[in-house]
């Protein structure tokens, strides 16, 4: 039986889906949301999840700061704080370029946190790893019907 705190992160988790879904919703209908273009709404909320992760990624480089990939881990989550921030600051003028940077980004964390783990044997809550592979393929197609609207 699940603990009630994996069964939250487990819901939040997919529920932090619903504004890409929404903001891809918004692109396809050329619709504004608070009067704020669909371009704008997707990259600000994929930047805020990718500095939100990159933040994961700290924890986790904090947590094994005796092992080599603390550095490493800790430079990258900075690095994909920056991306976001950058992004922010270009979109959306230049959406796909964004949208691409945000995708690598994505990617790159995911990798990052997973290789963490593997190394560090963390196999606590069982149910996270594969959580985060589907919520970031999920997050990766996203992305990519962005990038083809």
């Amino acid at each position: 039986m699940k603990q009630p705190a994996t069964k939250l992160m487990t819901r939040l988790a997919y529920l932090g889906l619903l504004p890409f879904i929404i903001s891809l919703t918004c692109l396809w209908s050329e619709t504004k949301l608070f009067d704020i273009p669909p371009q704008q709404l997707f990259i600000a909320y994929s930047a805020v999840i990718l500095s939100f992760l990159a933040g994961i990624l700290w924890g986790n480089a904090i947590d094994h700061i005796q092992h080599k990939l603390s550095r490493n881990a800790l430079l990258l989550s900075i690095l994909f704080s920056l991306i976001a921030w950058g992004v922010l600051l270009r979109a959306p003028e230049q959406f796909a370029l964004s949208v691409l940077l945000l995708l690598f980004g994505f990617i790159a964390v995911w990798f990052a946190e997973m290789k963490i783990r593997q190394v560090e044997k963390e196999g606590q809550p069982a149910d996270y790893q594969p959580m985060r592979n589907r919520l970031t393929g999920i997050v990766v197609l996203i992305h990519l019907i962005a990038l083809a609207s």
